[in-house]
């Protein structure tokens, strides 16, 4: 197969250059990064550990600034599902779990936007916030409204956005700039937050369990976890019109021959390989626990994983400042909107989970003692899956605490995957990932540290079903919450892209 070189052409670079806005790279970083790319591209063949250019350090990239603070943001979500060490001064769990972090990663970013789109224009605005008067510094509107967001949603950890905000504006040479930009990211950063005041994501009210088969109930590993995100529901979506909008079709009945043959398959797979058996090969023991981000501390909830393939994708394809910010404010928001939909399907359905179906099959177990009917199953009341990795914690893996179909990862990589293909126009982008999960710093539950162990796609497509399916051999989802979740969030993420962020021209 023949591939393009990525070195631009003096034609190449003529054109950028003309074309470009403030931020955007000149001919000669361009080509400095794309030797820097080839020679860690090198290095890795050679067995060492340098990394090629998409995994850089942000300084070498023209478009830094406006990567360090989608970093921030989702570092701090990070560390938001990271328990307190002694004597620290922060607040645990401002926004916890998927739900919640997703519509946090979306409002940090649609201010990010509208800030930049304020100064060099060219699309839609969110917020509707007006265009900012010439020379005006783009870097200040972004980073004041990345910082202001911020620290509205992660009120404890103000100190280092308040750092980060003065290292960015203190980089500015023109005052009357510098504060046109700080005026612009102001404005943005309080529409934002103003549009989301009241938009149901404060509901509280508890969830009632059913005793039925078929019905969810937490983890009986884990019998402690609380249910995350039964009103979601009720939250005011971002784009879409409604939570039920692409909600999927129902699951198979657990009396039929589709649960029984996904019943069959997860029994088999699905094990932790000590008290139950399983088929499940190395490489997808690897695969299960590459995708997790179960939040767990400093991982986070899946959110921030996206985010971290959108970046090394859009690195590699060298985005200028505008795209880089648009992609992100399009990645954040489908995901926003997804878990609102896909939390809506959840609750709606109430499926029960592997261990839970396993356990209870058979008649006179399980609450109801009822067992699941299905001629086609036989149980096993001590069935255990690998369960999703307590990393960087001490206690047993788990199931997640909330129902079953369709699935969260599914769903949220159907959407990111979906505005990807969308925005460049192809599913064909081979890219290579470090999960945080085998970063050679995290570490199992039994305080092992994983190895930095990078994996490669060829495709977009062959990325979004692995991410699906790591959660069939986790043994915590049916292949169906699978398929149904890649295809909701497909579509919410085609959706997001065809109504927002869109080009005035």
């Amino acid at each position: 197969m023949q591939y393009e070189s990525p070195l631009p052409s003096e034609a190449e670079c003529a054109r950028a250059t003309r074309r470009r806005r403030r931020g955007v790279e000149r001919c000669d970083e361009m080509r400095m990064r794309w030797r820097w790319g080839i020679l860690g591209l090198f290095a890795l063949g050679a067995g060492c550990n340098t990394l090629p250019e998409w995994f850089l350090p942000l300084e070498t990239l023209s478009n830094s600034w406006l990567l360090k603070w989608n970093r921030i943001a989702v570092d701090a979500s990070g560390l938001d599902h990271t328990p307190l060490q002694p004597g620290e001064n922060r607040v645990f769990g401002h926004h916890l779990g998927p739900t919640r972090a997703s519509r946090a990663m979306a409002i940090v970013h649609i201010a990010m936007f509208d800030a930049l789109n304020a100064v060099a224009g060219g699309y839609q605005s969110y917020t509707g916030i007006p265009p900012a008067p010439p020379n005006t510094s783009m870097k200040a509107a972004v980073a004041q409204a990345a910082r202001d967001t911020l620290v509205a949603l992660f009120p404890s950890h103000a100190a280092t956005f308040n750092a980060a905000l003065a290292e960015d504006l203190a980089a500015i040479a023109s005052a009357a700039a510098r504060d046109r930009g700080v005026q612009v990211g102001q404005a943005a950063a309080t529409a934002i937050l103003a549009m989301r005041v009241g938009d149901g994501s404060d509901d509280d009210t508890p969830w009632v369990f059913s005793n039925a088969a078929g019905h969810w109930r937490v983890d009986p590993i884990n019998p402690t976890q609380q249910p995350i995100g039964p009103n979601w529901y009720k939250v005011r979506p971002f784009v879409m019109t409604r939570a039920n909008q692409f909600r999927p079709p129902p699951p198979p009945p657990i009396d039929s021959v589709e649960y029984a043959a996904a019943y069959n398959e997860i029994k088999q797979i699905g094990g932790d390989g000590i008290t139950t058996a399983t088929t499940r090969s190395a490489d997808q023991t690897f695969a299960g626990i590459f995708w997790a981000y179960d939040g767990t501390p400093s991982l986070c909830a899946p959110p921030r994983l996206y985010n971290q393939i959108a970046v090394t994708i859009a690195r590699q394809r060298r985005l200028g400042v505008v795209e880089m910010g648009r992609l992100l404010a399009l990645v954040n928001v489908a995901m926003a909107d997804a878990g609102i939909g896909i939390w809506e399907a959840k609750y709606y359905y109430d499926y029960w989970r592997p261990v839970t179906g396993i356990r209870e099959a058979d008649p006179g177990t399980g609450p109801s003692g009822s067992g699941d009917g299905n001629p086609l199953t036989t149980g096993d009341v001590n069935w255990t899956p690998l369960g999703a990795p307590a990393s960087n914690l001490a206690g047993p893996n788990f199931t997640p605490p909330f129902p079953a179909y369709p699935s969260g990862h599914a769903g949220f990589g159907g959407a990111l995957f979906q505005v990807l293909r969308e925005f460049f126009g192809t599913d064909y982008l081979p890219f290579t990932f470090v999960s945080d999960e085998f970063n050679g710093m995290t570490r199992d539950n039994e305080g092992n540290v994983r190895p930095f162990r990078p994996r490669s796609f060829s495709t977009l497509s062959q990325a979004e079903d692995e991410n699906g399916q790591s959660r069939i051999y986790l043994g915590i989802h049916w292949i169906f919450d699978k398929t149904e979740g890649i295809a909701q969030g497909r579509r919410i993420g085609s959706y997001v892209f065809a109504n927002a962020f869109r080009s005035t021209n």
